[in-house]
């Protein structure tokens, strides 16, 4: 009978093993651990360091140089760090804010920056959180006027004019619509949207006052108010213009309408009778018409408004951006050349570039505008 095989040593030697690789897995973990949170944080700081020049090239001649705003909204400012995700702070950057001067940043708008370019302008904000001052923003009451101006721009599209709904969207201007559901659930509605539906969810895009804008909106119509857009005249001619041009009757006919309840007896009739010719398709006569409602210089008076004043004053007499009048640039270059630098801007300053922005006509509205600023 063989004897019995003793392997408690074996065991004794597994065991310790066992004991000695569980030890050293547990160190590794420990130091892996440690290891990950570094590089998470080296991550950090090099994005908040690309951010930051890109803040400074780009946003700091608006939001000022410690985000403390200038002639648009502070970021560095407790409240908005502690209640704005960075999903938010990336989406606004994105895609702009509409009826602001916020502009489209993302290349897939039409912008200058990646994704990535936009997240570390976020982190570098986002930096800004644990010393952010308080600010006490001033309160402004929501406005049905500025809600229909930025309805005119943004929302008639699908729910049509005043509200009065399309083929691809309801009518807001609906009296047992209006009763059936309140402020609450529209300001919910225009914040998530309704994707299902073909709502896009604008809290992305709309800022919280602008939305409160559009419910004071509602809320007139609910209360049987008709309420006019703050929209110029010569905004209306260049967006009829724009459509016509796109041989979109529809668009142009509405930007008519709502140039006809501001003109004057002369230029009402002209309109009256750009309105016939869209409405029977002769959208070449109507758009030789519409062009001579205005002459350009008056048209660029509007685009400027809308787009340079941010920067180079209401006035045109400068600001963050050169004055503009008695202006040496303005005076020895061509047009081509005017159109090169508001088409692309200009690297190194906070010029951006308006391609994919303004269409070629505008740009040259806007030249003849600031042709007649030179002696």
């Amino acid at each position: 009978m063989r004897p019995r095989e003793n392997y408690g040593s074996f065991f004794a030697v597994g065991l310790v093993l066992t004991i000695a690789i569980a030890a050293t897995f547990q160190v590794y973990l420990s130091r892996e651990s440690g290891r990950i949170e570094r590089d998470l944080t080296e991550d950090v700081e090099l994005a908040v360091e690309a951010g930051s020049k890109l803040y400074t090239e780009n946003c700091e001649s608006c939001h000022g140089e410690n985000g403390e705003g200038i002639t648009a909204p502070a970021l560095n400012a407790r409240e908005l760090l502690k209640t704005t995700s960075d999903d938010v702070f990336f989406s606004l950057t994105r895609t702009g804010v509409p009826g602001t001067n916020m502009p489209a940043w993302g290349q897939a708008i039409g912008g200058p920056f990646t994704d990535e370019e936009i997240s570390q302008i976020v982190a570098y904000i986002r930096a800004w959180e644990p010393t952010a001052p308080e600010i006490l923003e001033e309160q402004v009451e929501p406005d049905p006027v500025r809600g229909a101006t930025l309805y005119a721009s943004s929302c008639f599209i699908c729910h049509g004019e005043d509200g009065l709904g399309t083929e691809t969207a309801p009518a807001l201007k609906d009296q047992s619509r209006l009763e059936t559901f309140d402020d609450a659930w529209y300001r919910s509605t225009i914040s998530r949207g309704r994707p299902a539906k073909g709502m896009p969810t604008w809290g992305t895009v709309l800022s919280p006052a602008q939305i409160d804008d559009l419910v004071a909106l509602i809320s007139a119509w609910r209360n049987g108010e008709e309420v006019a857009p703050n929209i110029p005249i010569t905004s209306r001619i260049s967006g009829a213009l724009y459509a016509i041009r796109q041989f979109d009757a529809l668009d142009a006919a509405f930007h008519l309408g709502g140039a006809l309840a501001l003109a004057n007896d002369a230029q009402a009739r002209e309109i009256k009778r750009a309105i016939e010719l869209v409405r029977e398709n002769r959208l070449y006569e109507a758009e030789a018409l519409v062009i001579s409602l205005f002459p350009p210089e008056e048209m660029g008076k509007e685009l400027f408004q809308t787009n340079c004043t941010q920067c180079h004053g209401d006035d045109g007499k400068g600001g963050t951006g050169p004055d503009l009048f008695q202006n040496s640039f303005i005076k020895f270059h061509t047009n081509e050349e005017l159109q090169g630098l508001i088409l692309e801007g200009r690297k190194g300053t906070a010029m951006d570039g308006f391609d994919g922005i303004l269409s070629e006509d505008e740009i040259n509205n806007l030249i003849a505008l600031l042709h007649t600023w030179q002696k």
